[in-house]
């Protein structure tokens, strides 16, 4: 609770200071000198490499490839991006109002639907709603060549606004998601009588519900202070079927100030996480309860060609069952613009202690243990070095070295044991954590060309080398990792996209489990480099109305995200949009 109080009386005080500076008026905080950090690449209007069952219209979606020490190389095959009001015509669908909807469907019975409005900003505020849905009933081929039953859905929701207060602005996003699945996946033939082992719970149907609200106030306009701000609380929850729960809430503030040679910022928060019916080691399943409190103050001082951030971040966790932490990091950061827009070099230092709370745990890999309890990541520090810049007006590039020390890294494992049929070794279809310490090297690169007339290619490409402490490998990482995406016009009422994605040969790791009487040493299985490709076009049919379609896995690639589940075939999607 210390950390509680403390949380509350800076961001209390900071607050104080917010009030009674709004009436200086001079700068804003979106128009500070641009602060390079290590590269995350983002793809605008491009698909994710889906290789789970999934459908998606054709509205173009950012990946959410993460090229940090958790990286997630492949997708889930659940979207957690909201369907949105545009698709592969983006720049034409403006034209037409403040919302569309959209219904499809497709082979294995995909249905597809969404309802968007978007009221336009005004002097007074703005709003929004979204309504969507996706799901599947289809078989897939698992590795064993047995066909099995994969249904999965996604159904969410959302509210958001705007109310303008003069200087500043009272924001409010409420939403809710609904994922549905099974643990389908097997790591080698299935059993023929594995009904019969009911402590595997194979096919074991699975719910998740998360649901957020974040409310936040910050300062805007031509004229705003010397002291700029967005601060706000957050709450949320995240409910399994399978009893377990996590409650979250929050207080976060993000300031800076104009000290005149130079830029004073402050980035603080504090949260306080409780999960329920989780597993605590020998004790059997509990409860935990957690506070973070994180505080990173930093200065930004700037020249004609260069900029430079220096400061710490500073982590206390607490933590009554695994006692308190706390951390300190380096947080530098500088760029050199010598030519424009045409070359910037930038390299830095820091580190974090990154949170392995519940639900985010579990939206990264939906087939985990449902109870599981994840440790703390511990990135002791992380180096940088980039370039990044313009060829042309059209031609854009991105590159970046990042070298990191990690402690208490995990990866998803399965474990084996022995059962009441003779001869044969069980896998689990539940994913558990393996950890290890190690460093990361990660040379990352984006090529883009985005041109007026529509025709846009992105191609980047990921490659890592892992070298842990204990194991021989990075369990279910790959070392390669390339895509491409091209948008183009094919007449002037049809538009299309090609999406491309590889990720290379990975290998994944079964452990005997304490009851294994048939296993003594862990079984490496080895998972074939994945390949996607994914078409889709949008024809305007009347002023208002879209016809769209795609192929998902035109190639028909038995893709493995996890070991044992595979994706779909080859897949077909086809539907109508109306925009208002």
């Amino acid at each position: 609770m210390k950390y509680l109080h403390l949380a509350i009386l800076l961001l209390f005080l900071v607050n104080f200071v917010t009030t009674t500076s709004a009436q200086k008026d001079t700068t804003k905080l979106n128009q500070s000198v641009e602060v390079m950090k290590a590269y995350h690449p983002s793809m605008s209007k491009a698909n994710k490499l889906n290789l789970l069952p999934l459908f998606e219209d054709t509205t173009r979606f950012t990946p959410e490839f993460k090229y940090s020490i958790e990286s997630r190389p492949i997708n889930s095959g659940f979207s957690a991006s909201a369907i949105q009001a545009a698709d592969v015509n983006s720049a034409k669908s403006k034209e037409f109002g403040i919302g569309d909807f959209k219904v499809g469907l497709g082979t294995s019975n995909s249905i597809l639907g969404s309802f968007s409005l978007n009221v336009p900003k005004s002097q007074s505020g703005s709003f929004g709603l979204r309504l969507n849905h996706n799901s599947s009933d289809g078989f897939v081929h698992l590795r064993g060549g047995d066909r099995v039953a994969a249904p999965w859905s996604r159904t969410g929701a959302g509210l958001y606004g705007t109310v303008n207060l003069g200087g500043s602005v009272l924001s409010a996003d409420l939403s809710y998601d609904r994922y549905a699945m099974n643990y389908y996946g097997y790591a080698g033939s299935l059993p023929r009588k594995i009904d019969s082992l009911t402590t595997l719970n194979y096919g074991l149907n699975q719910v998740y519900e998360k649901g957020s609200l974040d409310v936040a106030v910050r300062s805007v306009g031509k004229n705003s202070s010397l002291l700029n701000f967005n601060t706000g609380i957050r709450l949320g929850f995240f409910d399994a079927k399978t009893t377990q729960k996590e409650q979250s809430s929050g207080l976060y503030g993000l300031f800076d100030y104009d000290f005149g040679v130079a830029h004073g910022l402050l980035n603080l928060s504090f949260d306080q996480f409780t999960t329920e019916h989780i597993t605590l080691g020998a004790s059997g399943l509990g409860t935990t309860n957690k506070g973070w409190l994180r505080m990173a103050p930093s200065a930004r001082f700037a020249g004609d060609i260069w900029t430079f951030r220096g400061g710490v971040k500073f982590v206390a966790v607490s933590d009554k069952l695994e006692g308190n932490t706390t951390k300190l990091y380096p947080d530098l950061e500088f760029v050199l613009n010598p030519v424009g827009d045409y070359v910037k070099l930038f390299a830095g230092v820091d580190g974090d202690l990154k949170q392995a709370n519940y639900s985010q745990i579990t939206l990264d890999n939906y087939w985990i243990d449902p109870s599981h309890n994840f440790r703390n990541t511990d990135q002791s520090y992380k180096a940088f070095v980039g370039l990044k810049g313009k060829i042309s007006r059209e031609l854009s590039y991105n590159m970046t070295f990042n070298y990191s020390r990690v402690k208490d890294l995990y990866f998803y494992g399965l474990a084996s044991y022995a059962s009441i049929l003779p001869q044969t070794i069980v896998y689990e279809s539940k994913f558990k954590p393996i950890y290890d310490n190690g460093s990361i090297a990660n040379l990352t690169g984006e090529l883009s060309y985005l041109s007026n007339s529509n025709l846009n290619v992105i191609v980047k490409g990921n490659y890592y080398h892992y070298t842990l402490d204990a194991l021989p490998f990075a369990p279910q990482k790959a070392n390669l990792e390339l895509s491409a995406t091209t948008t183009f016009p094919v007449l002037e009422k049809l538009s299309s996209f090609i999406d491309l994605g590889f990720v290379g040969a990975r290998q994944a790791l079964v452990y005997p489990s304490s009851t294994s009487q048939t296993a003594s040493i862990p079984t490496v299985f080895q998972i074939d480099p994945a390949i996607q490709l994914n078409l889709g076009a949008t024809y305007q049919l009347q002023q208002k109305f879209r016809l769209f379609g795609r192929v998902d896995n035109l190639l028909n690639q038995r893709n493995e995200q996890w070991l044992g589940y595979s994706s779909q075939g080859i897949r077909l999607l086809v539907g109508i949009s109306f925009l208002f």
